[in-house]
């Protein structure tokens, strides 16, 4: 095998060592999702006011809803995860509530303002966003629009039907952060679990708190691995690329090598093959990295608006006496009382260390053949046989895993 070969071999072998999402460190009871949604479910979480003139909360908006569709009940919450689908490509966090009506089911804003935004969604869906005086703006999305950009809406106006078979309602405030606006549906899931709790009971405001620091550590964690798929991505561009311009430099030549016999035409064709297929995979590669940069825009506001929520909570919690010790001590007693939660916070917790084992095992055989290999590269570098950029693609790929082994604690 030449010195040119080789290095290629070396090289593409080496940057196609798939790069995994860091795994933080091991989850205490506070973030075992099972126990987010059952303390949820059974305490409730405090909101602000929304301010006057439209309505209250999400219950306000369902009962505005039941006016004109008296089945409407919310089935979706603020915070919730959500899996792909056809309206998600990258799983993540749901934003907004989801308030179940029929198909052609009248659409009430709860909000009054102006139409600003009338975009598509999805096929047959839209989302109308109504920005009001002071820059809120909401969003009435997987709806047939019935008003235009520029026409005035007050609270109860129509803004359009249900698509399928729900509403999905944002709301952002001036600065882009995402605002929960609470409450519980009567008729809703949880609804009938709050009636023994106060509105505002210690309870509810250490869950809060709870489910407020959560959010921002989910939603750092996505922002985390979007940044490092990204990292990861423009190693795989710059490994496509230059396997393009070998490729692209080889048929031309092979075509000669053919016509002097020195090859059969099979190899030729087979290249041309590799080509192709190179050119296609490259493009997919473009077009995931052209609508990366919007993604992480998007988490980069989530964590702001997480991380804003979560300043006021906190700070809410302290002036009502509750500390970060109160809120654990208060988890940790819920658990311990109910067998099957506990039963889930061991599975979940098990499950976790076993995924971060494997994943440390892996980085380690990763990170030794890595240093093998960089130490070859290196050499061919330093004996100019290798391109500059090639070698810094090499180091900082490296430079990830080892990164990634540190954060796992290996």
């Amino acid at each position: 095998m030449c010195r040119r070969t080789l290095t290629r071999w070396l090289l593409a072998a080496w940057l196609a060592c798939p790069a995994g999402p860091v795994l933080a460190a091991p989850p205490g009871t506070t973030q075992v999702p099972a126990v987010i949604d059952a303390l949820r479910t059974r305490f409730g979480v405090t909101e602000p006011a929304t301010p006057a003139g439209s309505v209250a909360d999400v219950t306000g908006l369902v009962a505005l809803q039941r006016s004109l569709s008296p089945g409407a009940v919310l089935t979706g919450g603020f915070y919730d995860w959500r899996t792909v689908s056809r309206y998600r490509s990258q799983p993540g966090l749901h934003l907004g509530f989801d308030i179940a009506m029929p198909a052609g089911s009248p659409v009430r804003a709860g909000w009054p303002g102006t139409v600003v935004s009338v975009a598509p969604w999805a096929e047959g869906e839209w989302g109308l966003t109504v920005r009001s005086a002071s820059g809120t703006e909401v969003t009435y999305g997987h709806i047939r629009p019935g008003l235009s950009v520029g026409d005035p809406v007050q609270v109860g106006t129509v803004v359009g039907s249900v698509s399928i078979d729900h509403v999905d309602v944002k709301m952002r405030d001036p600065a882009g952060n995402y605002v929960d606006f609470g409450g519980q549906a009567p008729g809703s899931p949880s609804a009938a679990a709050f009636a023994s709790y106060a509105a505002d009971s210690r309870e509810a405001r250490m869950v809060t708190w709870l489910v407020a620091r959560n959010t921002l550590e989910t939603a750092q964690g996505e922002l985390e691995g979007r940044r490092r798929e990204q990292a990861s991505a423009s190693l795989e561009r710059r490994r496509l690329e230059s396997r393009l311009a070998e490729l692209q430099e080889a048929v031309p030549l092979m075509e000669r090598y053919v016509e002097e016999g020195l090859v059969a035409r099979a190899e030729v064709e087979k290249t041309r093959s590799d080509l192709a297929g190179t050119r296609q995979e490259l493009a997919r590669l473009k077009q995931r990295q052209k609508e990366a940069p919007g993604r992480i825009a998007e988490l980069e506001a989530q964590v702001r608006s997480a991380r804003s929520r979560l300043a006021s909570v906190e700070r809410r919690s302290r002036e009502g006496g509750i500390t970060w010790k109160e809120v654990t001590g208060f988890v940790n007693g819920v658990v311990a009382r109910d067998a099957d939660l506990r039963d889930q916070v061991l599975d979940f917790k098990r499950s976790n260390q076993q995924t971060r084992t494997r994943r440390a095992a892996d980085l380690r055989q990763q990170v030794l053949q890595g240093r093998q290999g960089l130490e070859e590269l290196e050499a061919l570098y330093e004996m100019g046989g290798l391109p500059r950029r090639e070698i810094e693609a090499a180091r900082e790929r490296q430079q990830i895993l080892e990164a990634e082994l540190k954060a796992l604690g290996g």
